[in-house]
Order: structure tokens, then C-alpha cells, then sequence
């Protein structure tokens, strides 16, 4: 009993100092998983955007992390500048000619900052170097001069989301394109647009009008044959009045030359028409290039549109995604008419 009261304090001493020691081991344990003891390097690059950034976002190499941003900040320029840290275990990998690639994908997929090595053997960059983006024309062009380790085809499904952009804006230039011609041709119809085909639709509207005037005088001439044709078959009718000396014949020969200045008058007219259709005709042939070229340039653009169209309903990322649309059978028939 004499012994145990007096080591009492030296086991418990033990027992605290093993304690001690168990808690530094694994604080220092605990360190070393968070790398609180490693050395990090630092570097900066520039961003058009700060979308798809965040401070502590992971920086991959070829799948596996090697840093993260620690700071963005927004320059005088409007650019966004961000500072990150690559760990000392992949400092040697930091070369010449590197480059940062932000991807971001809508299904979630691919996306995130990559850090691509630039090639051949080099000693590192050293601390707070400036690392191009390849939001900037800078990087772009390191890639397209082949100075930087880059796989292809790392991200296919955010590859063919960026290939989208442009198809879709061709798309949206081409229906652009299509409705102002539309338009164009619409205003040439209706006579109020400027050009050529204008000019051809109001002269189309005035010799229509003329050949209009044209068909109701041969018409009222038609009925006038029709009548006198009628009279001249009935013996005791016209042949009568004809002979008769005190008949229509005398009255019209002696009428002092009105029932001639009115044929010299109708026979003038008629050649002044003639002669309108004529210059008409020779309007038409002068313009007939510049109708073929119009034409020629809708057909394209329309043809153009289709196969865009065509390419994007193909596409098999947005397939099914428009919806179908019932088409109207005739311009004279709605979807009421149908039967259900």
C-alpha cells in the first residue's frame, strides 16, 4: 500500500506525457495529410470573366489536383485576375509556355480549371510568374504553335458544347439574312422599297392597268361588231337604214370628218400603248440579270439555312429538344378544319 501512494505521481506523469505525446502524434500526422507543413508555390493569370471561378477551386493536371485559387480580384482593365498555388510535389511540372484552361459544361460533366505543362525539357517557372489563360489570345496561340502539352479529345462532351456557339450563331445569321430578304421582298411587292424590283413591280402595277384600259375598249369594240353583225343579218333592219339615202351611212359621211378624228384619235392611242408595252418589254430584259441575281442569292441563303438547320436538328445533344410543331395543310385550311 506504501508503495503504490508513493509512485502514485510518477505513473500518472507517465500516463499524461504518453498522452501528450499520442495528441502531438497525431496533430503532426494530421499536418502532414493537410500538408500544413509543404511548400506552396504561387502564380498568377488573367480571365475575361470571373464565371465558373471561386476561391479554393481545385487546379487539375491529367486528372489529379494540383492546387487550387487562393484570390480573384478585378483589374483597372475589367479583366479578373486570379492568383493560385500549385503543390511542391508538382512544382517541377510549372515549365515555360504553360497554360490555365477554364471549361465549364451544362450537364455537369468535364468541367473545371486545368493547368496544361508547356513541352520540353525546362527548368520551372519561378514563384509569382504570370501563366497565360486561354481565355486570352495569348494562350490561344501557345496551343495553336504546339508549345503546350495538351491532350485532345479530354473533354469530348464540352468540345461539343463550345462547337454549338458558332453553329448557332451561323444559324441565327443565316435566319437573319433570310428575313430580310423576306422583307425586301415583301416592301418590292407592295411598291414601297427602293431597287430595281421595285421599280419593276410599280411599272408591272401601271402597264396592267393600261392593258386593263386596253381590254374594255376592245371589249366595247367586240359588243359595237356584235350589234352591227346582228343588224346586218336582219333585210329589213340595217340594210334598210344603210341604203337609205337619209340613212346612218349619210349621217356619218357627213358629219364633217368627226367620225374620222375619232378613228385617227383611237389609232394613236393604240400605237401609244404599243409603244409603252415595248419600252416595257425592253425595261424587262435590261433588269432581267439583277431579278436572276436576287434570285440566285435567296435560293443560296435558303439552301445555306436548310443544311444549318439540318445539322443542328442532327446534333445529338439537342435531338428532341425542339418541339413538334403541327403544320398548316393549305393556306385556306386551319387546325379547326381537321377532323378529330
Amino acid at each position: 500500500m506504501k508503495f503504490r501512494v508513493r509512485f502514485a505521481h510518477q505513473i500518472v506523469g507517465i500516463f499524461v506525457l504518453l498522452a501528450i505525446l499520442g495528441v502531438a502524434a497525431i496533430l503532426i500526422l494530421l499536418g502532414i495529410n493537410q500538408r500544413w507543413f509543404a511548400k506552396d508555390y504561387y502564380y498568377w493569370s488573367v480571365f475575361k470573366s470571373a464565371g465558373g471561378l471561386s476561391v479554393g477551386m481545385p487546379i487539375r493536371l491529367k486528372g489529379f489536383e494540383i492546387g487550387k485559387i487562393s484570390t480573384i480580384s478585378l483589374t483597372k482593365d475589367n479583366l479578373v485576375e486570379i492568383e493560385f498555388f500549385i503543390m511542391d510535389t508538382y512544382y517541377d511540372k510549372v515549365l515555360p509556355n504553360s497554360v490555365l484552361e477554364l471549361t465549364s459544361n451544362p450537364l455537369g460533366l468535364g468541367g473545371g480549371m486545368f493547368f496544361h505543362p508547356g513541352k520540353g525539357p525546362a527548368e520551372p517557372l519561378p514563384e509569382f510568374s504570370y501563366i497565360p489563360s486561354m481565355d486570352l489570345e495569348e494562350g490561344k496561340q501557345l496551343v495553336k504553335n504546339g508549345l503546350v502539352d495538351r491532350p485532345v479529345g479530354e473533354d469530348p462532351i464540352g468540345e461539343v458544347i463550345a462547337s454549338l456557339g458558332p453553329i448557332l450563331v451561323q444559324v441565327d445569321s443565316t435566319l437573319l439574312s433570310v428575313e430580310e430578304m423576306v422583307q425586301s421582298l415583301n416592301d418590292s411587292i407592295t411598291g414601297v422599297g427602293t431597287g430595281p424590283l421595285t421599280g419593276l413591280i410599280v411599272e408591272l402595277e401601271t402597264t396592267a392597268g393600261q392593258i386593263n384600259r386596253v381590254l374594255d375598249d376592245l371589249e366595247l369594240a367586240a359588243a359595237n361588231i356584235n350589234q352591227l353583225t346582228e343588224g346586218m343579218t336582219d333585210p329589213t333592219g340595217l340594210a334598210k337604214k344603210l341604203l337609205d339615202p337619209k340613212g346612218s351611212v349619210a349621217t356619218f359621211l357627213d358629219d364633217d370628218n368627226e367620225l374620222y378624228d375619232q378613228i385617227v384619235k383611237s389609232v394613236e392611242d393604240l400605237n401609244r400603248i404599243i409603244d409603252e408595252l415595248g419600252d416595257f418589254v425592253a425595261f424587262v430584259n435590261t433588269s432581267q440579270p439583277q431579278i436572276s441575281g436576287i434570285l440566285e442569292k435567296g435560293k443560296a441563303t435558303l439552301d445555306q439555312g436548310r443544311d444549318v438547320l439540318e445539322a443542328v436538328k442532327n446534333n445529338p445533344l439537342i435531338r428532341g429538344g425542339v418541339p413538334e410543331r403541327l403544320q398548316q395543310p393549305t393556306t385556306f385550311q386551319s387546325f379547326r378544319d381537321k377532323d378529330f
